[in-house]
């Protein structure tokens, strides 16, 4: 009972702050990027609204740093480049962090962790081994950390890459039986599953300890500092967990990105992580 009114009263935190959004008593705004067409974390409403976990992270983030986030579409092949173009100011995306990443731009604090899995069909031959891939047709969305995972083994698997600009598209192309599988995060793959049945995920998944960030240009310091400490405030406060709770019906796992809080700025063990001790004004 007491489990279940925490998490009512979380629902009920959520909600307040999603509808406090836009932030219209500020002055400004902030452009981010998100790749509609990634449910659970952002994709479009019947109604034409965003939807999502990213969405809902701006809402909070948007009450937290006192600035409107303004969500644009943007193809994920096109992200990083139109971030150093200047043609807005966040990557509000699931990317996954690495090395080479985190030396060409400013990861915030980690907010999830980057499981791998596959979508499949549910009637279709079951994926429990990367064995199970040999010689299977992939979709994935072009240009992501999928998509270089899969052509790093594509020699070895004899597997076909099918891309596309959308993940949802990529699943699309699992149900019309274009592909086998669709390559994409654990909770992706749980969320579309959910939305028709046809579809499952495979039980085969990969953990390589990896977590996802958003991120900012390497001059906007000041930027990535806001949002790390908003998104440690969203932490702290439980809000993060419901909002992954309210999406994928999933408790975040104990000492995992979700829920714990990262010290300093940034990504630890990473290019341009900044490991300055702060403190926390949560609204």
């Amino acid at each position: 009972m007491i489990a279940k009114l925490r998490y009512a009263a979380s629902r009920a935190m959520l909600s307040a702050l999603v509808a406090a959004v836009p932030f219209a008593a500020s002055a400004e705004t902030i452009t981010a990027a998100s790749d509609v067409g990634l449910p659970p974390f952002a994709f479009s409403g019947d109604d034409g609204k965003y939807r999502g976990i990213d969405m809902d992270i701006a809402a909070a983030l948007s009450e937290q740093i006192g600035a409107a986030i303004e969500i644009i579409d943007q193809p994920w092949s096109t992200t990083y480049p139109g971030l150093n173009a200047k043609k807005f100011d966040i990557v509000l995306a699931p990317a996954t962090v690495s090395a080479e990443r985190a030396k060409a731009m400013l990861f915030v604090e980690p907010y999830g962790d980057a499981i791998y899995g596959f979508l499949t069909k549910k009637a279709g031959p079951k994926i429990t081994t990367i064995d199970d891939l040999r010689g299977k047709t992939i979709a994935v969305n072009k240009g992501n950390l999928f998509d270089r995972w899969l052509s790093q083994r594509e020699a070895q698997y004899g597997w076909t890459i099918n891309r596309f600009d959308k993940t949802s598209d990529a699943a699309a192309a699992v149900a019309s039986g274009q592909a086998d599988a669709a390559m994409m995060y654990v909770a992706a793959a749980g969320w579309m599953s959910k939305q028709n049945a046809a579809l499952a995920p495979s039980t085969f998944t990969i953990n390589n300890g990896e977590v996802y960030a958003y991120s900012v240009r390497l001059a906007d310091k000041e930027l990535r500092e806001r949002l790390d400490r908003g998104l440690e405030c969203l932490k702290q406060k439980g809000t993060l967990a419901a909002i992954f709770k309210k999406w994928t019906d999933l408790d975040p796992a104990p000492g995992g990105a979700v829920v714990t809080i990262a010290a300093g700025y940034g990504v630890p063990g990473f290019a341009n992580y900044d490991e300055t001790p702060h403190s926390l004004s949560c609204k």
